[in-house]
């Protein structure tokens, strides 16, 4: 049988309280005593006793003798194994030493087996092991044993006895205080102690250690080790069990006898009770027994741990029972590890002591009746009554068995009054009773009452006899009881009943007597009384059931056993010890939040930085002298204390960091770990740069460009999640652990350079949770961080096992997890702990704690490990910590018991053994119930602090803590250190310490996330902390921590309808926060988001202007950034990454911004000096023009903007609302033009280095001059923060923007809540955040001050050229499709003219030369025209490559036939001719190599050289065939260009301009048409390039290319020509590509300019060039002929020919002679014509080839990659082609005058490149070609194209040609 049993009112018994302790509680007491015990190492020396036969063979002498002897021969520094002719042996046998037994008396540990309190069959003796070291001849099961006694002896009052001098020290403190306080309260007592006995003890071993019998070596231990062993144990003092206070009788307060009585035996006077609390048990009797389990023979160990030590008690003078041995078990073994053991109250005493509460109220309801009566003679009468309450209850009874324990009754039995008068008779009688029954059961106190008022009246013969009032009220209450011990009940059901009647009497007897009526009245008076008396008993003051003693106790479970006794289960807690004195300090004013560093909050640790100082490198709490130690991190914000007075320079905080395990995870190409970014020097910083501008890195030439743009990506945001929790990798990259609001478990993952969003999100729990528990989901988790490793532990995770519910002895139908957390050793043994509510039908839910087992290694999974006190399950929290002196973490819990507050903190093991391990309880001032709490882990290398927690709590608006010190402190009471409005409310809380300042974050009740700030040393002084910023509202949970990589604050928070993730600069002086939203990849189809941005773009090219591709930039910002780098997500920071150019040579960087300020990005390659970019210069200098008033009003916002941009009429709003005051508006101009002087000062090209504002005193007065109001510095960035999160009401005063001449300081300085507030504008961001206020103050929100800034893309002159381009190109495909026919018969006959141009090139002179620029390698005549290649031209491109891969198509071509013998007969003339091909591709793949250093000049020789008389006819013949095959393909080659697709970004950007159906077309010249139109108005001050007249709109429209000569020729219109200043005139005339006609020397049309078609045509071109460039080294190395780039690369390849044909033809820049004219656009055309023809798509469509979308299945024999067949072609092509470029530089060497042959011999030399760039394509697409020869052919490609693409753009783009 257990406790539940308990029935002390038995005869046997009688004791009125019996505390049962374990033994297994005492043993792991006094290990831990033991533990503490600082006893000194003894040495004991024995000589040989020269005469022997005096019966001491030995002589014990002391070492400082023997040392005497042996001349400084210490045997204790002898080595072991010596060898005997060691001078030194030799020493000591001179000296005749015996042995040397070395005794260093040392505690044990919990790891030992013995136990160390096994009480013997005796109930007053004990087994005490004596444990030693260096005894190399002990071995054995067990150690030789003292048997002592338990012993109770009285005690000085003053402590002075051994034990309080040495290891009881840390007690005396306390139990003094106690002491002292019953001394001041005249209350008699005396002090008893219960110690284990050692002074008497005897040993229980008669052959000890194991050596032999009778030996020297027994007798010198037995005679002399043990004595001194002893004797150090009696020094130090007895270990003592317990201290007791005992009140003599006399002295107790005697409470007024309230015993069982039946009417007048005893008298109560309710009104002499004591003013002293009557619940108050005063200990008057003690004695104690030993119970083992019962029935059990033969114990196990675990059996007995359970044996207690019971103390049987007598309170109140209260006779005391002899001892007798209990027949139920106190503790069951199962228990013996969760509790101490238990408190039992005699049902006797509890129900004395409830009845003291309830008999106030019953008496009040004991009620006299006094009634009377009138008859009247004339037939009426009347009715008298009172009612008189607190009567003596007729009867007490107290049960001594049964559930009920208290019974009270009170009844009358008054006659009633009878009156006649003549006839009339009358009569009244009423009769109140009253009773109220209490019962105990389980944890539930029933109280019923019942009372009746029952009323007769009579008037003549017609009389009633009603139960007037009949009620019945039942009340419940859950007992419960507080970590004090203190009762609590809780009232959880209230049930009245009404069973009163109602007057009976008809209608006709009422109406002649009235009955009826008059019981109304009676019951209507009788109903208003029992109102106010009938009423639930308020047990609110039932009192203290507390042990007395040193070692108290926790309490829980309290709960009624079958005997009705209190039970409740006890722990012990941990000693108290002396409090740390608080340390002085200068009166101090308040401070301002330090936002920099954090550890952990709650269960998330910051791992350790293995680079940690040796512990004894510094001391906590620091010194008060001494050079402060430097940080790498620069708080900026002012806090009260801790600075120099002297110079006002600030003490940073304390560098020192935890030990780390560090991992690199995600960062591109990150430097060496240690690398750091390089300090500037000479006490300056770079410049800050510009938006847009050049540069030279070293051997590469840097042009970049920034803008505010509206920008895009393929994702999702992340909605709020129901719960989460922040972690961090080693790199600092963010793990955010969610449950969504379905019931999942996932963890998003942030990573740098690995995916487009840089969040990935992993189901972390569908799988097994639908395969365990199907239809559930998840409700709660824990994910937990080391503090030493910063390894995470998940209580759900990938590779599941499920621990089901299996703790011995328990079954519970239902399990409700509450909570969950992990909490580690320093042996880095992680524990698994959960928290459940079992009680699914009680009224009053509490929590049960267990810890899982995953090894079973007790035989079950789940161990109950519960919270030794009450914890309500609701609204409770849980944190991991670690206190003084331990080596385990242990749990903080936070909750309530009834109405009283519970805060304790639990080891998560007991380190000394079996039992519990002992709690601490905490409390705040007052008794204050904390409403969250958190926990910082210390970075101090002190071995007394590292590793240990600060404890932080709010409660009220009030912050208190308790250091790590002060909780060795059992009830230790935290300290106020902060008392603000922000804080009122607090439901969440986190802590957080980094390099010695500990941040809080916390969620107000207002749903304000608000944090502040103070020095770690200081962190327990009142003052200390900073004023608490709001950061953020509406945020319904937060999770953050401190960024390991640069100590930036970071915080999750989730409200209203998002999540986003919140960054703060803390490293730098401006600390500024910027918002990011976490978004995940979306599917391709899924609409894309948009954002604001600032977009930068690189472009590096190399001495030849050649853009540098694969050149490694390294790239560093200020702090933490996220951003898009050439379409991957990275993180950007001070420690710099390094990112490879893309194979156009450029970078784009995107920031997505939500205010104005950006990051300032710090670049460098090629080991060039560093440069810095600050994309927010041209928008601030925007700004800055808005310094005048009229400025302001002028200015102009626009409205109904498309993606970006404005399409159709403009529309605007004024920039400020015209309800502002000219005041205002003038305050407002005069700020930012006040901004403008600091910002130029900081952004110049060397500027001061801004000072670390770490620890700024605070102000005895006022910094500024702010009328009336002292001011307060904080970092700008929380500034500015607190500002935005208090738009709407803080923000009403006036901004002042103040120089300090003396000092050259610029300062921000604004009021919130009365209060003025300043911050140093030190950096471009701090003056850049502050233009975003001044907005504010004139209520322009930052959303139209960023659309103010933004650049607007104008889609209507985009379209134009889109529209003219694309019409062009598709007259240009069918014209040149409609005239195969006419070509083929024509082109035998030109290619004699081709052999005889080539024979003319024999001699040296006649090679074909590019003129002045031919010495300088091909390419080297590219200028810079990349630069006009700005951020929002490439915006489109950036978004084509970024999302190619995704590109679907919409639609597919049909199936059509062809005669497959043409093709056949064009396979076999490739198969032919192919040896001839083999030999030049070679020797042209080592040529392609050498392009880039060859003169362009040497390229044409040796292209020459190679292409021989035998490769033209070979080309020819190859030809033939190939234009009989076009000529059956070419009806359908239009359908290439019409098919529908789908690319994310792109299509939702043109569908936003009404671009519904994307075509392949409409898709690559919306593309080219943003470079080329952004391109060419950045080179013709702003002007498009086509104006929106009819003339364009009819090249846009026009049907054919023949029409368009009619369009052409037409006269240009006004708007026309003055877009085209001072251009050419075009020389001669349209006309269809493929007819043999004569240049015409008169103009045909003056409409278009040549130049501007030139351009247009070029810039189109480079543009698909750089597509191109791109996309065609992945799409040659796949092997798969039919991959998702095959399409766009071919699409590309033949848009850029025709563009540049264009460009050429229309520009002027064709070859003059007839028959070269018409060679060169012919094979132009017919190359072109084979590129789509002989596409993968259209060879599918027609049967051609295999593939996904072929419609009729090929012949084994035809075409399997339609790559390989098209390039060995185009290759064919190439061959005339290139001569006719050599025939036209030939042309070219001998200009008409005044024609200027450049233009002309750049496209040739891009020419040249375009026929090997051809080569090197076919040997890469080639299955013949080896892999590592693919790698060099793809590389050698993208060398070709890339020039290409720097020709083709400077054609474009370079308006000097």
């Amino acid at each position: 049988m257990g406790v539940a049993t308990s029935n002390l009112s038995d005869a046997k018994y009688g004791y009125d309280v019996v505390v049962a302790t374990t033994q297994a509680s005492i043993n792991s007491t006094l290990w831990e005593w033991l533990s503490e015990a600082k006893q000194p190492v003894s040495y004991i020396c024995f000589l040989n006793n020269p005469n022997p036969s005096s019966g001491h063979p030995m002589i014990q002498v002391t070492l400082a003798n023997l040392l005497t002897l042996t001349g400084g021969v210490n045997p204790f520094d002898i080595p072991d194994q010596t060898p005997p002719s060691d001078p030194r042996i030799a020493a000591l046998t001179k000296a005749k030493l015996c042995r040397r037994p070395p005794n260093a008396n040392r505690h044990p540990t919990g790891n030992d087996s013995q136990g160390l309190a096994d009480r013997g069959p005796r109930q007053q003796c004990f087994r005490y092991p004596i444990h030693h070291v260096l005894f190399p001849v002990v071995h054995g099961p067990e150690s030789p044993g003292l048997v002592g006694r338990l012993v109770s002896q009285d005690l000085d009052a003053a402590l002075n006895v051994p034990y309080f001098h040495n290891t009881g020290s840390k007690n005396k403190a306390a139990l003094l205080a106690k002491v002292d306080g019953l001394k001041k309260s005249g209350t008699a007592f005396s002090l008893q102690q219960l110690l284990f006995d050692l002074d008497h003890a005897s040993m229980t071993n008669p052959t000890p250690f194991f050596v032999p019998e009778n030996s020297i070596a027994s007798r010198m231990i037995i005679e002399s080790f043990i004595p001194t062993y002893v004797a150090s144990i009696e020094q130090h003092g007895s270990p003592i069990l317990s201290v007791k206070a005992l009140s003599p009788t006399t002295a107790v307060a005697q409470l007024p006898p309230i015993e069982e009585y039946v009417g007048d035996a005893i008298h109560i006077s309710l009104g002499l009770l004591p003013e002293t609390d009557p619940s108050v048990l005063a200990l008057t009797a003690l004695e104690w027994e030993v119970s083992p389990l019962v029935n059990v023979a033969n114990p196990t160990p675990t059996q007995q741990d359970a044996t207690t030590l019971n103390y049987l008690c007598a309170v109140n003078g209260h006779a005391l029972a002899a001892p007798a041995a209990f027949n139920w078990n106190w503790v069951e073994p199962k228990d013996v590890d969760t509790e101490s053991g238990i408190i039992a109250i005699n049902r006797r005493v509890i129900a004395n002591h409830v009845l003291q509460e309830l008999l106030p109220i019953a008496t009040a309801c004991c009620v006299k009746a006094d009634f009377s009566t009138t008859a009247h003679w004339q037939g009426n009468a009347s009715y008298y009554w009172g009612l008189y309450p607190g009567q003596k209850p007729s009867s007490v009874l107290m049960p001594s068995s049964g559930p009920t324990v208290i019974t009270i009754s009170y009844t009358t039995d008054y006659g009633s009054d009878v009156e006649n008068s003549g006839a009339t008779t009358t009569a009244i009688q009423i009769l109140p009773s009253y009773s109220c029954n209490v019962a105990f059961g389980g944890n539930i106190i029933t109280v019923t009452q019942h009372m009746v008022f029952r009323v007769y009246v009579r008037f003549d013969s017609s009389s009633e006899t009603v139960n007037v009032v009949d009620e019945t009220l039942t009340d419940e209450y859950t007992i419960s009881v507080d970590q004090n011990g203190s009762l609590q009940t809780t009232k959880t059901s209230h049930k009245p009943e009404d069973h009163s009647e109602s007057p009976y009497a008809s209608s006709i007897v009422n109406f002649f007597t009235n009955l009826n009526n008059l019981m109304d009245d009676i019951k209507k008076n009788i109903i208003a009384f029992t109102a106010t008396e009938l009423k639930s008993i308020p047990f609110d003051h039932l009192q203290n059931f507390i042990f007395p003693g040193a070692r108290v106790f926790t309490f829980k479970s309290a709960m009624f056993s079958t005997g009705q006794d209190l039970v409740c289960a006890i722990t012990y807690v941990d000693p108290s010890s002396v409090k740390r004195a608080t340390p002085k300090q200068p009166p101090v004013a308040p401070g301002f939040p330090i936002p920099s560093g954090t550890s952990s909050a709650c269960t998330k640790a910051v791992p350790p930085n293995n680079n940690t100082a040796p512990p004894s490198a510094t001391i906590h709490p620091s010194p008060p002298h001494g050079p402060p130690s430097q940080s790498t991190v620069t708080p900026g914000v002012p806090i009260p204390s801790g600075t120099n007075s002297a110079n006002s320079k600030p003490i940073p905080p304390d560098n020192r960091t935890t030990p780390s395990n560090s991992k690199t995870n995600g960062n591109p190409s990150p430097s060496p770990a240690g690398s750091k970014p390089v300090p500037p020097d000479n006490g300056q910083t770079p410049s800050n740069g510009k938006s847009s501008g050049a540069a030279s890195l070293g051997s590469y030439s840097l042009t970049y460009s920034s803008e505010l743009m509206q920008n895009y990506i393929q994702g999702v945001i992340v909605s709020p999640q129901e719960k989460f929790e922040a972690l961090q990798t080693s790199d600092g990259h963010a793990l955010l652990f969610a449950i969504s609001t379905s019931g999942v478990f996932n963890v998003v993952a942030e990573s740098s350079g690995t995916s487009r969003t840089g969040w990935a999100d992993t189901d972390l729990s569908t799988v097994i949770v639908q395969e365990k528990f199907p239809g559930a989901t998840v409700r709660t988790f824990d994910v937990g961080q080391s503090a030493l490793d910063g390894t995470i532990d998940l209580a759900m995770a990938p590779g599941w096992v499920a621990y089901p519910f299996d703790a011995p002895n328990e079954s519970q139908s239902t399990i409700s997890i509450t909570g969950i957390l992990f909490s580690e050793t320093f042996s880095k043994q992680q524990y698994l702990i959960v928290d459940i509510d079992c009680s699914s039908v009680a009224a009053l839910k509490e929590i049960t704690r267990y810890y899982i087992d995953p090894s079973k290694s007790g035989g079950t999974y789940w161990v109950r490990h519960d919270v030794p006190v009450d914890i309500e399950s609701g609204n409770y929290q849980s944190c991991v910590g670690r206190k003084v002196k331990t080596s385990v973490d242990g749990v903080y819990t936070m909750g309530k018991s009834g109405t009283s507050a519970q805060l304790v903190y639990v080891p998560i093991i007991n380190a000394f053994g079996s039992g519990p391990p002992t709690p601490s309880r905490l409390s705040l001032p007052g008794g204050i119930a904390a409403s969250a709490i958190a926990a910082a882990r210390n970075e101090d290398t002190n071995p007394t602090l590292h590793g240990t927690t600060d404890l932080y709590a709010t409660g009220g608006s009030t912050l208190y803590c308790f250091d790590a010190l002060e909780q060795r402190i059992d009830g230790a009471v935290g300290r106020s250190v902060l008392t603000n409005a922000i804080l009122a409310g607090t439901s969440q809380l986190i802590a957080m310490t980094h390099n010695g300042v500990t941040t809080l974050w916390g969620r107000n009740g207002s749903d304000v996330v608000y944090y502040t700030s103070c020095p770690t040393k200081k962190v327990s002084v009142s003052g200390s902390w900073g004023v608490p910023v709001p950061i953020l509202t509406g945020i319904e949970n937060i999770s953050a921590y401190v960024n390991r990589s640069d100590g930036g604050n970071t915080i999750f928070a989730a409200g209203g309808s998002k999540l986003q993730k919140m960054v703060q600069a803390t490293a730098t002086s401006s600390k500024l926060w910027q918002a990011q939203a976490i978004t995940l990849a979306a599917q391709s189809t899924q609409p894309s988001l948009s954002f604001k941005s600032y977009t930068t773009t690189l472009q590096l090219s190399n001495a030849n202007n050649i853009p540098a591709q694969g050149v490694s930039v390294t790239l560093s910002a200020k702090s933490r950034t996220p951003v898009y780098i050439n379409g991957l997500y990275y993180t950007l920071g001070q420690v710099p990454l390094n990112a490879l150019t893309n194979n156009n040579g450029s970078l784009t960087i995107v920031e997505a911004i939500t205010n104005i300020n950006g990051s300032i990005l710090t670049l460098s390659a090629g080991g060039a000096a560093a440069v810095s970019v600050n994309p927010m210069e041209k928008a601030f200098n925007k700004l800055a023009t808005l310094n005048t008033k009229d400025s302001l009003k002028s200015a102009t916002i626009p409205q109904g903007t498309k993606a970006g941009g404005v399409m159709g009429p403009p529309q605007s709003k004024p920039f400020v609302s015209a309800s502002i005051s000219d005041d205002d508006l003038n305050a407002a101009a005069s700020s930012m033009g006040a901004l403008k002087q600091p910002y130029d000062g900081l952004n110049s090209s060397k500027v001061p280095a801004a000072v670390s504002r770490v620890a700024i005193a605070a102000p005895t007065k006022s910094l500024l001059s702010v009328p009336g109001l002292s001011s307060i510095e904080a970092g700008a960035g929380d500034l500015y923060q607190w500002g935005a999160s208090e738009a709407s009401s803080a923000l009403d005063s006036a901004v002042q923007i103040i120089h300090d001449a003396a000092t050259d300081t610029w300062s921000f300085v604004t009021t919130i809540a009365g209060q003025a507030y300043h911050a140093i504008l030190d950096s471009v961001e701090a003056v850049v955040g502050a233009a975003e206020w001044v907005f504010n103050k004139i209520k322009t929100i930052i959303e139209d001050v960023l659309l103010w800034l933004e650049f607007l893309f104008v889609w209507d002159d985009i379209r134009r050229t889109k529209d003219v381009m694309s019409n062009l190109i598709t007259l240009y495909i069918q014209d040149v499709m409609s005239g195969l026919k006419e070509i083929q018969p024509l082109f035998d006959g030109k290619i004699a003219s081709l052999e005889s141009e080539v024979n003319s090139w024999a001699g040296i002179s006649g090679w074909p030369t590019f003129g002045s620029s031919g010495p300088a390698p091909l390419g080297s005549s590219s200028t810079s025209a990349a630069q006009n290649l700005t951020s929002p031209a490439q915006m489109l491109l950036g978004h084509f490559t970024d999302n190619a891969d995704s590109m679907s198509l919409q639609s597919d071509l049909s199936g059509m036939s062809v005669a497959q013998d043409v093709v056949q007969d064009l396979l076999t003339a490739l198969e032919q001719e192919g040896a001839v091909l083999g030999a030049v591709g070679q020797q042209l793949q080592a040529l392609a190599a050498e392009i880039t250093t060859m003169s362009a000049n040497d390229v044409v020789k040796r292209m020459i050289g190679i292409v021989t008389d035998g490769i033209l006819s070979s080309a020819q013949v190859v030809i033939d065939c190939l234009l009989k095959v076009l000529c059956e393909l070419s009806s359908f080659a239009m359908d290439l260009f019409t098919q529908k697709v789908h690319i994310p970004v792109i299509s939702d950007i043109l569908n936003a301009l009404e671009v519904s159906d994307l075509s392949m077309l409409d898709l690559f010249c919306s593309i080219a048409a943003g470079i080329t139109t952004l391109g060419y108005m950045a080179t013709h001050e702003g002007s498009a390039p086509f104006p929106d007249d009819a003339l364009v709109n009819k090249i846009s429209s026009t049907p054919n290319w023949t029409s368009l000569s009619t369009v052409l020729s037409q006269p240009p219109t006004q708007a026309a020509t003055s877009s085209t200043k001072a251009m050419t005139v075009n020389k001669f005339a349209v006309r269809a590509v493929s007819k043999d006609a004569q240049p015409q020397t008169t103009p045909d049309f003056v409409g278009l300019d040549a130049k501007l078609a030139f351009m247009i045509g070029h810039g189109f071109a480079g543009d698909f060039q750089l597509i191109k460039t791109v996309i065609q080294p992945i799409e040659a190395l796949d092997s798969d002929g039919n991959n998702a780039f095959s399409i766009p690369c071919t699409v590309v390849g033949v848009l850029g020919a025709i563009s540049a044909f264009i460009g050429n033809h229309l520009g002027f820049q064709q070859p003059v002679a007839a028959w070269l004219f018409w060679m060169s656009t012919m094979t132009t055309g017919v190359t072109i014509a084979a590129q789509i023809a002989l596409s993968g798509p259209v060879l599918r469509r027609f049967g051609l080839s295999s593939g996904p979308s072929s419609s009729i299945p090929p012949p084994k024999s035809l075409i399997k990659d339609p790559r390989q067949f098209s390039s060995l072609v185009n290759l064919y092509l190439a061959i005339p082609s290139f001569i006719c470029s050599c025939a036209h530089l030939k042309e070219l060497d001998s200009p008409a005058p005044g024609y200027d042959p450049e233009p002309a011999r750049l496209e040739e030399g891009s020419n040249m490149v375009n026929y090997l760039a051809r080569w090197m394509y076919t040997l890469a697409v080639d299955p013949g070609t080896p892999a590592d020869k693919k790698a060099i052919t793809a590389v050698l490609l993208t060398v070709c194209n890339i020039t290409n693409t720097a020709l083709q753009l400077t054609e474009g783009f370079d308006a000097n040609l």
